[in-house]
């Protein structure tokens, strides 16, 4: 039986360190359970003060324990598809074109979407996509 791992989106990684569950997410982030995807990093990038920010960012932990799903013309297809299933229903201008990537890239590596943000349970209602919700504290 393989055990159960996550692919992190932005929301929960900038989150991560203010969960209530730290102890529980560290150990899976270090036993390398919790995936990210060259999305994700992109955006990371956009958001670093400097080159040498990002680098020591994608270096240090927790970023350099998560092994890095990367896109195939599948993933593509399948974001394409669960737009369309969203426009169905009207809710295709919610998640954004990263979610959408993110959530089909989950899907077809068998991984559930660890995030704080909304659209990924907009995304799972359309879809059966598996999304575990950060717990952080208020």
């Amino acid at each position: 039986m393989t055990e159960q791992a996550w692919l992190i989106d932005k929301s929960a990684l900038a989150r991560l360190s203010q969960s209530s569950e730290l102890e529980f997410w560290s150990n899976r982030v270090e036993r390398g359970l919790v995936h990210i995807s060259n999305v994700t990093r992109l955006e990371i990038g956009y958001s670093a003060q400097s080159g040498d920010a990002a680098r020591r960012q994608f270096a240090e932990s927790p970023l350099a324990a998560m092994p890095v799903e990367y896109l195939t013309p599948k993933i593509e297809d399948r974001a394409l598809e669960i737009q369309i299933l969203l426009a169905d229903r009207g809710l295709h201008r919610g998640p954004s074109i990263p979610d959408l990537l993110i959530a089909a890239t989950a899907e077809l590596a068998g991984l559930s979407v660890l995030h704080f943000d909304k659209d990924f349970d907009t995304i799972a209602m359309v879809t059966g996509l598996s999304a575990t919700w950060l717990s952080v504290p208020r």
